[in-house]
Order: C-alpha cells, then sequence, then structure tokens
C-alpha cells in the first residue's frame, strides 16, 4: 500500500473534522478542490476512511443528526398516524377438525399509542384487513394518514380506494427498511 503524503492527510483530516456531516467522498472532491492535489494521486475511498477513522474524527457525535437518524418518529396529536402490521398468531382447530394459522391485525396510534382495534384473522390479505380498518374508524375516527409495510394486503388497489374514500394518506415503508 502507498502512502499518502502528510500534507495530504492532514487537509483529509482538518475537512473531515470542520465537517462532521461529510461522507469520504465529499471530503476528497473538497481536498482536491483546495489542495494541490493532482488526480494521479490516489485516495482510494477504503483508504481515506482508514485514515480519518485512525484521526478519530469518524465518530459520530451523540447530538449530531445525520441523514440515517433512526429515532422513531412521533405525531403530537391522537389520529395523525396510524400505523398498521401484521403477526404470524396461534394455529386454531378450524370446524374442530384442520389446524389452520392465525394473523394479528393491529393499528396503533403513533401519538398516543393507544391500539384503536386489532383482530386474529385466518389470512394475511386485504379481505382481512379491511373489517380491521373498518371497527378502529368507527372507534377512533378517521385517521389523517396510515403508515404501514410492503405486505401485498397493504399494496391493495382496494385498500388504496378506500383510503382516498376515507381522505386517509396512505404511507408505505421503504422496501427493506425495519423503522
Amino acid at each position: 500500500m502507498r502512502h499518502l503524503p502528510q500534507p495530504v492527510v492532514d487537509l483529509l483530516v482538518h475537512l473531515k473534522d470542520e465537517h462532521a456531516d461529510w461522507t469520504v467522498p465529499m471530503v476528497i472532491a473538497e481536498a482536491r478542490k483546495q489542495g494541490d492535489i493532482g488526480l494521479e494521486l490516489l485516495l482510494p475511498l477504503s483508504s481515506v476512511h482508514r485514515i480519518l477513522q485512525r484521526a478519530g474524527v469518524m465518530k459520530k457525535k451523540p447530538d449530531d443528526p445525520t441523514s440515517l437518524d433512526r429515532r422513531r418518529f412521533r405525531y403530537e396529536k391522537a389520529g395523525e398516524l396510524w400505523m398498521s402490521d401484521v403477526m404470524h398468531g396461534p394455529s386454531v382447530f378450524v370446524d374442530g377438525r384442520r389446524k389452520q394459522k392465525t394473523y394479528l391485525i393491529g393499528l396503533i396510534d403513533d401519538a398516543t399509542r393507544i391500539v384503536p382495534f386489532a383482530a386474529f384473522a385466518l389470512s394475511e390479505n386485504v379481505a382481512s384487513l379491511l373489517p380491521v380498518l373498518q371497527q378502529a374508524v368507527l372507534r377512533r375516527g378517521i385517521p389523517k394518514r396510515l403508515f404501514v409495510d410492503n405486505g401485498s394486503a397493504f399494496r391493495s388497489t382496494h385498500l388504496s380506494i378506500v383510503c382516498a374514500r376515507l381522505g386517509i394518506t396512505l404511507i408505505h415503508a421503504r422496501p427493506y427498511r425495519h423503522e
């Protein structure tokens, strides 16, 4: 591995220290602008990251907000946002003879943490979801927003139409994000 000249290392560390929110590519780009660093000097991302890590400037400060802030959002008033999800429930005997899996379909108010309604169903589809939503609306009123994942029941056209008619903004989580 070739070593970077000390003035280049110092500039990289200084830039990252001054701009903690900058990414490594941003630090490299600014270093090339400010310093007398020609394109012939390679600045591999991994090497620069390692240098910045060793200098202690890659650590996030606890109070620094980041673009990947994963703290849970919270609305202040009831009904501003409901969240819904489905989880696997116990297997039960149906018609007294065959065992069938159940699903717990639930809604929770983000501000109050009240469960407007939840129920077990024998399938995880929109036909099982809509009665749960209906009971929640009857008990707690119409929410402004409904935050759901990307399960097939939540991606159905029927749910989109019901939400649109009720004036509920339907929000889907970004795929493969567990937030």
